[in-house]
């Protein structure tokens, strides 16, 4: 039962990461993921990929939403090699969906931005992820959506109590045998 975040802390303030060289703001009250993208093509992440944080939000439908310029410039990829999955639209524009493979950093326990030497866990994302166009603001941040979580068959705990979350692989646990 792979725990891809292990307890990670809710903070109640907002704090800092560097990505790549870039100071990024990370908001109080949110779920941060660590993730890769590759290429469909790509089986494993690429020795030379950075994790980059993601907002885990399961009030967005979409696999995984991510800006342009984190594509490019965070995860190291362009758009126009990734393959075009789809396309819909948000708010009177036509977002493309392009094909990948998203990879999920395990944390350490009770940590939210110290990650573990594991591999990384790959989440299918049959649908595509959505990519805004540099003309966009949004989103602020990756967004790894409900449907990452459903489509992968995922179990998301959330203790508002201890304020942590964990997300892990789902378990199959037969209390009875057969007979």
């Amino acid at each position: 039962m792979p725990r891809l975040v292990d307890r990670a802390p809710i903070p109640e303030r907002s704090a800092e990461v560097t990505v790549r060289g870039e100071r990024v703001r990370l908001r109080a009250d949110q779920i941060v993921v660590w993730l890769t993208i590759s290429s469909r093509m790509e089986q494993s992440p690429r020795p030379s990929a950075m994790a980059f944080p993601a907002i885990l939000d399961t009030g967005h439908t979409h696999t995984l939403t991510i800006h342009e310029r984190h594509l490019i410039e965070w995860a190291g990829l362009r758009p126009e090699n990734l393959r075009i999955y789809g396309a819909v639209r948000h708010l009177g524009r036509r977002i493309l969906l392009h094909a990948a493979n998203i990879w999920v950093h395990s944390n350490h326990p009770q940590s939210r931005d110290r990650l573990t030497d594991r591999p990384p866990f790959p989440l299918g994302a049959s649908r595509g992820i959505a990519v805004y166009a540099q003309a966009n603001e949004y989103p602020r941040l990756p967004i790894l959506g409900l449907r990452a979580i459903a489509d992968n068959k995922l179990i998301l705990l959330v203790n508002g109590s201890r304020r942590v979350a964990t997300l892990r692989t789902a378990v199959r646990w037969w209390p009875f045998s057969g007979g």
